[in-house]
């Protein structure tokens, strides 16, 4: 998933920006206070930079929105949170884990008979057939779609030669039955993501384009009460909840336009509870002094994220469609140095897998040399360079590294002009045809599969408007080798192709992976209970305040 608000921008932003706009007229950006104090036990206070993108779990697709959207719905089945943070399946709205027959082609759920959606409508077969064909139609702009689209008929779906996916089925009004081309031991963790949240048609049909940002419906522990946009967010504990993850504050709030600094400095006075950016909540100036304050220190909670922080390239735009220009930019970035503009939290990367994912395999096709990158560019046919545009989202340490990046290319010819946006105004122009040649980004797991890594980002099938293929890219024969992974259903053996997916890609240089990021939280004195998930980051329905 992506790292900031990151995935498909939803026409529901658009729909409610002059709202936002008028809303936020008169009120200074740092001063828009809490309604409630840090100290109080029955309300979770959560500092956001930018807005949140998505409220609707068929478009959320990065860790700002994805714990809101955890707390909202329900999927079939889930994580083992009562442990912490860990892998494990297990039952969500299903009533147990599925049957799994014909060759690891087909599962069948017996679904729970208690599952309610705020409105107190129950959610039945129906709804969870309609809810997986949403994400797998094109309409949607669903940004985790190719997950999808093994299951049997969704290729027939999406090229309009069926009017919906025929291997997800009901059965009866408490069964569901879905149906893969090919087996795929991941497949459960595709199901576990937001996007296969069960979804209330009737909702969605009332309100269109507005359901997104001001009226989803959910399932899950908490439920969404308002929203001004640009300002707040509140979501309120639902007393009815089935699933044994029941919340224990009261209410969330979101409070949006807090900086990275502003916040740092709320939940150490207490007015804020924690800062729900990613991936560098805690400002690089108070970085250090935190480490070394007693109590703040052993506070801190610390995570190594199976992640990537990456430059990516437009394949498809000049003059980044050419390869040697990609070749040149991977030359030229010291990676070290830009480590250290974010106080050495990460280690450097030559790879797109991440070393703490399984199927990793070191190699390094590009080390520093900026003489190696001018003579790539001479031989592109730029011997004195070019300029460019360079785009980044405003959170945390990305315009920081940013500026970095734009400096080091600036010593081989390539002249780019910084912009720095609104991470909404950031994905509408990343996720775009055409709009951006070069970006910096970052995508961090879905779930614990290396597939995760190409299938979502570098794929054909991922390469379209709405989704984080943000080089656009497309190689028919890695696609065809990621396949043949991704079905395999020998372990040990499909892990040990991976390394080679990863070189492959890599030869293409559509990304430069630049480190892989370690993330450091810091609650405030008053929340307890708090852990950082692999998969989800924040569970506030497990949290608690005293």
């Amino acid at each position: 998933m992506e790292k900031s608000t990151r995935r498909a921008i939803g026409s529901g932003l658009a729909a409610f920006a002059l709202l936002g706009a008028l809303a936020l007229q008169g009120v200074p950006r740092e001063t828009r206070a809490a309604t409630a104090h840090s100290s109080n036990p029955n309300t979770l206070i959560i500092d956001y930079q930018s807005d949140i993108s998505h409220l609707d779990s068929g478009l959320c697709y990065d860790t700002q929105c994805y714990p809101l959207t955890h707390a909202m719905y329900d999927q079939l089945i889930g994580y083992d949170t009562s442990h912490g943070n860990g892998d494990t399946l297990v039952p969500d709205a299903a009533a147990a884990m599925p049957t799994i027959t014909n060759g690891g082609k087909t599962y069948i759920f017996k679904l729970r008979h208690d599952v309610h959606f705020w409105n107190g409508r129950l959610a039945t077969s129906a709804d969870w057939v309609y809810s997986f064909n949403r994400i797998i139609d094109p309409k949607t702009a669903a940004g985790a779609q190719a997950f999808w689209l093994d299951i049997v008929g969704a290729q027939a779906f999406v090229s309009g030669k069926a009017k919906s996916t025929s291997g997800i089925k009901a059965l009866g009004q408490w069964g569901l039955e879905i149906d893969l081309n090919s087996p795929y031991t991941g497949f459960l963790n595709v199901l576990a993501m937001p996007f296969g949240s069960v979804v209330d048609k009737n909702q969605i049909a009332k309100y269109g384009k507005t359901y997104d940002a001001l009226h989803p419906m959910g399932t899950g522990p908490y439920m969404f009460q308002s929203r001004i946009p640009g300002v707040k967010i509140i979501l309120v504990k639902n007393p009815n909840y089935f699933g044994s993850h029941k919340a224990h504050i009261n209410t969330i709030e979101a409070d949006i336009g807090v900086s990275t600094l502003t916040s740092y400095l709320r939940v150490v006075k207490g007015d804020a509870d924690l800062d729900g950016d990613f991936p560098t909540p805690i400002p690089p100036s108070e970085f250090l002094n935190m480490l070394s304050d007693p109590t703040l220190s052993k506070r801190a909670i610390k995570q190594v994220q199976v992640a990537d922080q990456y430059i990516a390239m437009n394949t498809q735009m000049k003059p980044f469609n050419n390869l040697l220009v990609r070749q040149a930019v991977e030359y030229a970035v010291n990676k070290p140095a830009l480590l250290r503009l974010v106080n050495g939290r990460g280690s450097v990367t030559n790879n797109i897998i991440p070393p703490n994912m399984a199927g990793y395999g070191a190699f390094n096709l590009y080390p520093y040399n900026p003489t190696k990158a001018k003579q790539l560019l001479a031989q592109a046919g730029y011997p004195h360079g070019f300029s460019t545009t360079f785009y980044t989202d405003n959170l945390g340490d990305d315009p920081r590294l940013s500026e970095g990046i734009v400096q080091q290319l600036s010593q081989i010819g390539i002249q780019a002009t910084l912009r720095s946006l609104a991470e909404p105004t950031w994905q509408g122009i990343v996720m775009a045809r055409g709009k951006a040649p070069i970006s910096w980004t970052a995508w961090y797991q879905d779930f614990p599969d290396p597939n995760d890594f190409f299938e979502p980002i570098l794929s054909c099938a991922s390469a379209i408007p709405g989704t984080f293929n943000l080089p656009f890219y497309c190689n028919p024969k890695v696609d065809a080798y990621s396949a043949k992974l991704k079905h395999m259903t020998d372990r040990q053996a499909r892990l040990a192709g991976y390394p080679a997916l990863d070189k492959m890609v890599m030869q293409d240089a559509p990304v430069d992976p630049i480190f892989n990021s370690v993330y450091y939280a810091l609650p405030s004195a008053n929340l307890h209970n708090f852990y950082l998930h692999n998969v989800w980051t924040l569970v506030f329905a497990d949290y608690t305040k005293s």
